[in-house]
């Protein structure tokens, strides 16, 4: 006698996609800015609605980040959001960003 479970072949397919998805994301990552602070979390977390919105109130030349003073762009981020710091907020969205990657 045996026993058939549906879904276990799907389940094993779904993971092993993801650990393709998430070799194939391995070591360093270049993302867009437009890609990373979606519309969705940028209406969801801040006063914007696109990460471009977000540059152009501020007066930071994001294209030279280490031109930026960082006590001066966490202030902005305070202000403007609901992170604490550009750090935070750059963590979040990188996080939402992989678990999109991996299909969650």
């Amino acid at each position: 006698m045996s026993v058939k479970i549906k879904g276990l072949n799907d389940l094993q397919r779904n993971l092993e996609k993801m650990e393709r998805k998430a070799k194939s994301m391995g070591g360093s990552n270049s993302v867009p800015f437009t890609e990373l602070f979606d519309s969705k979390f940028m209406k969801k977390n801040t006063k914007f609605s696109s990460i471009q919105q977000f540059v152009d109130k501020s007066e930071f030349d994001f294209s030279n980040m280490e031109s930026i003073n960082e006590h001066d762009l966490d202030n902005y981020v305070k202000k403007n959001t609901k992170f604490n710091s550009w750090d935070s907020m750059k963590g979040e969205a990188a996080q939402l960003w992989t678990a999109k990657q991996l299909g969650f």
